[in-house]
């Protein structure tokens, strides 16, 4: 078990490469896609793989701040030693990964509605009338086993009416292929989502750093950033323009998991596999769950609640705060838990 964070801010040169988050060769998933859908693929695909392209300018929060790393050239992995200096290296999509993709988000949208799908996470409640500009935590990583199209996630979200923005980690072999966690972001905004880097509305500015936890929002511009780590590194950011709810201040977030099994199989696994037993460290969490109020202060999150949509098979329990500041336990399913423990 891991716990990492990260956080979001930047644009520097893009530089398409094929290092990042392979899989293993594995087709499951994958479906037969009709003549039209594989010619609005080959379309999207070149507008996601388009040749670098030098930005105009940086956004101001980052011009003032840009770090000596950005100078170097970034070659973990990379045939030939890497991109040139100045710019990020990029996974290139592929059609496969669109074809995932797709059939994820179809299954998504069946979920939505589903008795498939489980969370188990503590959240701000309907009646808070509190909006911030961010919020975040420190997530413990693992890597539950899951089966065909099951998945199992946790992960920070926010929102503000249809927009919400949500980073953690995720073992989807229909997204990805096989059954690794990976660092993702996903991104529901204007009416249309996606994952990672898949659609245009994500604009990354370094790759050295994995997709992670903290969402943050940029009040000079509006734009919403994703940034990793204690030093607060850039990775990428959402423009203000591709939101309706998000293009204001957030008012909702939530820190916890999700599991999806299609009907009729067993329930997937959540975190450890293990329901909350209210001990420190020993199931799946998240410590220094925290928001950035109006003014971008880090605070201490009020008016939240433990929620879990089917308790028979998911827990989550807050343990209030301690020395690693707001900590939240969640997991599950529960008949893993033996009756005498």
């Amino acid at each position: 078990m891991s716990d990492q964070s990260m956080y979001l801010y930047g644009v520097l040169l893009l530089c398409a490469s094929s290092f990042l988050v392979g899989h293993n060769g594995t087709q499951e998933g994958i479906g037969d896609i009709s003549r039209e859908e594989e010619l609005e693929l080959e379309k999207q695909l070149e507008l996601l793989n388009k040749p670098a392209m030098r930005p105009t300018s940086l956004p101001r929060r980052v011009k003032d701040q840009v770090s000596p790393k950005f100078a170097e050239p970034v070659t973990r992995g990379l045939q030939g030693g890497g991109c040139p200096i100045g710019t990020v290296p990029i996974r290139r999509i592929t059609k496969e990964d669109l074809i995932r993709e797709r059939l994820r988000s179809k299954i998504k949208s069946f979920e939505d509605n589903s008795q498939g799908t489980h969370y188990a996470v503590l959240r701000t409640t309907a009646n808070s009338n509190k909006k911030f500009v961010g919020a975040g935590a420190q997530i413990s990583t693992h890597n539950p086993h899951v089966d065909g199209r099951q998945y199992s996630a946790a992960r920070v979200k926010i929102r503000n009416g249809p927009d919400s923005l949500e980073a953690g980690w995720r073992v989807d072999p229909t997204l990805y292929g096989d059954n690794r966690p990976r660092h993702f972001i996903r991104t529901d905004a204007g009416g249309s989502h996606c994952f990672n880097t898949r659609c245009p509305g994500f604009i990354i500015v370094r790759s050295d750093i994995r997709l992670d936890e903290v969402v943050d929002k940029d009040r000079a511009n509006g734009n919403w950033w994703f940034v990793a780590g204690s030093n607060h590194d850039e990775v990428g950011f959402w423009p203000k323009k591709i939101f309706t709810g998000l293009g204001g201040l957030a008012n909702y977030a939530e820190w916890g998991g999700e599991a999806f099994s299609p009907l009729g199989t067993n329930p997937a696994p959540m975190g450890t596999g293990l329901v909350p037993v209210k001990i420190p460290g020993f199931n799946a969490y998240f410590c220094e769950v925290s928001v950035l109020n109006e003014y971008g202060q880090t605070v201490d999150v009020d008016n939240t609640e433990e929620f879990a949509d089917d308790h028979k098979l998911y827990g989550v329990k807050d343990l209030g705060i301690g020395d690693s500041g707001r900590f939240v336990q969640y997991g599950g399913p529960r008949h893993v838990i033996l009756k005498n423990y």
